[in-house]
C-alpha cells in the first residue's frame, strides 16, 4: 500500500499538539487519580495500610496489589500529603508537579512502546501496512487516550506489561512472560483472565512459570521493600478490602456500583434492573437474582472466549485472540471506568490488520468493519448522559466481542 506523505504529516501534528495539550491540561487537572497512587505510596511508607478510606470505609481508594505501591514510589518526588483538615475532606499533594509530568512520560512512553510491539506480535501483510494501521488506530481512540493521560490514570502502563508478556510468550520465553504478565495484575489485577489464555495456547506449559512469577511480583520483591510481615498484611488487606468483595460475594447488593463512569457488565446489568440514585434503587427482580444473571453471562462470555482462542490456530488472525481476552478485562469487572476504552487502539489495529487481509472473507470483513464503526460512533457519543446511563460504550464492545470471536471459531 502506498504510504501518503500528506496522512503522515497530519499525524505526526496532530499527536505533537494532542501532547502537548494534554501536558498543560495536567498542570490544571493537579494530577487527579496520581493522588490515589501516591496515596499508596504514602500510606506504605509510613506503615499503614493504603486500603484506609476515611471518607467511605466501604470503599478503598487505593485498589492495586502492594507491589503498585513499590512500582509507583519512585514517582512520589517532592509530592507531599497535605493532612486533611476535616474528617472526610479529599486526599490531596502539594507539588506534585515533578510527579504528575514524570508519570505522564512514564504513561507516554508505555503508549509508545505498547505501538511498537503490537507491530511485531501482529506482523503486517504488506510493507508499510503496520505502521499505518496502527497511526490510524490511535487517531481513532486518541480521545480515550487523552483522557486516560490527562487523569493521570495507569491502565496504559498496564497494556504495556500485558503486551510485553505475549510478545515474550509468543518468543517462548515463559519466565520473563510470566513476570510481566504479574506486573500487569498488579497494576490492573482484572487482567488475570488472560491466565486462561496462556494456559490453552501453552497448553498448561505456563503454570509453573506463572507461580514463578506470582511469588516474585507479589511476594519477594515487595516484601525486600516492605518487609515480610507487612507485606503479607497488606496483601490480606487488599484481598478482602478489594478482590473478595466481588468474586466472592452471594448478592449483588455487595458490589453494588452503579455510576455512569462504570461501562461494565455488572454496571450495565445493574442500572437494568436496579434503577434509581446512589442509595435508593429500585430493584425490580431480587439482587441475588442480578448477581446470578451477572455470573452466568460472564461464564458464558468467558467460556465463548476460550472456545475461541482454542480453535483459533492461525498465526495471522491470532490478535482476534488478544483483542477477545483484553475486552473480558473490561467488560467483566466490578467496576471499569469508560476511560479505560483508551485500549481500543488494540481492538481497532487487529480489525485493520485482518481487512486487509486476502484469507479473511470478505464478510468476515464488513463484521469487522461495522463493529469498529459501532464501536468508535459509541466511544464519540460518551459525553451524552442518556448514552452513559444506558452504557451504551458496554453493548458496542459486547457487539465487537460477539463479531471477534465468531471470525475466530471459524
Amino acid at each position: 500500500m502506498r504510504r501518503s506523505p500528506v496522512f503522515n504529516i497530519f499525524f505526526w501534528m496532530f499527536i505533537a499538539v494532542a501532547v502537548i495539550v494534554t501536558g498543560i491540561s495536567l498542570s490544571m487537572r493537579g494530577g487527579r487519580d496520581l493522588n490515589v497512587g501516591l496515596y499508596g505510596v504514602d500510606q506504605v511508607s509510613h506503615g499503614k495500610s493504603p486500603y484506609e478510606n476515611i471518607s467511605d470505609a466501604n470503599r478503598p481508594l487505593f485498589r492495586y496489589a502492594p507491589g503498585m505501591a513499590v512500582l509507583q514510589a519512585p514517582f512520589l518526588l517532592k509530592s507531599k500529603k497535605v493532612e486533611p483538615l476535616f474528617y472526610a475532606d479529599p486526599i490531596t499533594f502539594k507539588d506534585m508537579l515533578p510527579s504528575i509530568y514524570a508519570w505522564y512520560l512514564a504513561e507516554l512512553a508505555a503508549i509508545a512502546l505498547s505501538a511498537l510491539i503490537l507491530l511485531q506480535l501482529i506482523p503486517p501483510s504488506a510493507k508499510g501496512e503496520g505502521a499505518r494501521n496502527l497511526k490510524i488506530s490511535l487517531l481513532l481512540s486518541m480521545p480515550f487516550l487523552l483522557y486516560e493521560l490527562a487523569n493521570s490514570q495507569n491502565k496504559l502502563v498496564a497494556l504495556f506489561f500485558l503486551l510485553a508478556a505475549l510478545l515474550l510468550f509468543k518468543k517462548d520465553r515463559m519466565f520473563f512472560s510470566a513476570v510481566f504478565f504479574c506486573l500487569a495484575l498488579t497494576v490492573y489485577s482484572p487482567l488475570l483472565v488472560f491466565i486462561l489464555y496462556f494456559i490453552l495456547k501453552s497448553k498448561g506449559r505456563f503454570i509453573p512459570w506463572f507461580i514463578a512469577g506470582v511469588f516474585i511480583v507479589f511476594f519477594l520483591v515487595p516484601s525486600a521493600v516492605l518487609g515480610i510481615g507487612f507485606n503479607n498484611y497488606l496483601l490480606k488487606e487488599w484481598f478482602e478490602r478489594t478482590i473478595k468483595p466481588f468474586s466472592a460475594a452471594a448478592s449483588y447488593v455487595n458490589y453494588l456500583d452503579l455510576r455512569v463512569s462504570n461501562q461494565s457488565l455488572p454496571g450495565a446489568v445493574g442500572r437494568l434492573l436496579a434503577p434509581g440514585g446512589t442509595e435508593n434503587f429500585l430493584y425490580l427482580i431480587p439482587p441475588v437474582s442480578i448477581h446470578l444473571i451477572i455470573r452466568a453471562c460472564s461464564a458464558a462470555i468467558v467460556l465463548l472466549s476460550c472456545i475461541a482462542a482454542w480453535k483459533n490456530s492461525k498465526e495471522a488472525s491470532q490478535g482476534l485472540a488478544y483483542s477477545v481476552f483484553l475486552m473480558l478485562a473490561l467488560m467483566l469487572p466490578q467496576y471499569c471506568i469508560y476511560y479505560t476504552w483508551a485500549w481500543t487502539f488494540v481492538f481497532y489495529f487487529v480489525a485493520l490488520d485482518l481487512n486487509g487481509r486476502v484469507e479473511v472473507s470478505a464478510a468476515d470483513k464488513r463484521s469487522l468493519l461495522a463493529a469498529s464503526s459501532a464501536l468508535f460512533i459509541s466511544t464519540c457519543l460518551v459525553g451524552v448522559p442518556f448514552l452513559k446511563n444506558i452504557s451504551l460504550i458496554f453493548w458496542a464492545t459486547l457487539i465487537f466481542w460477539a463479531v471477534m470471536v465468531k471470525v475466530a471459531s471459524r
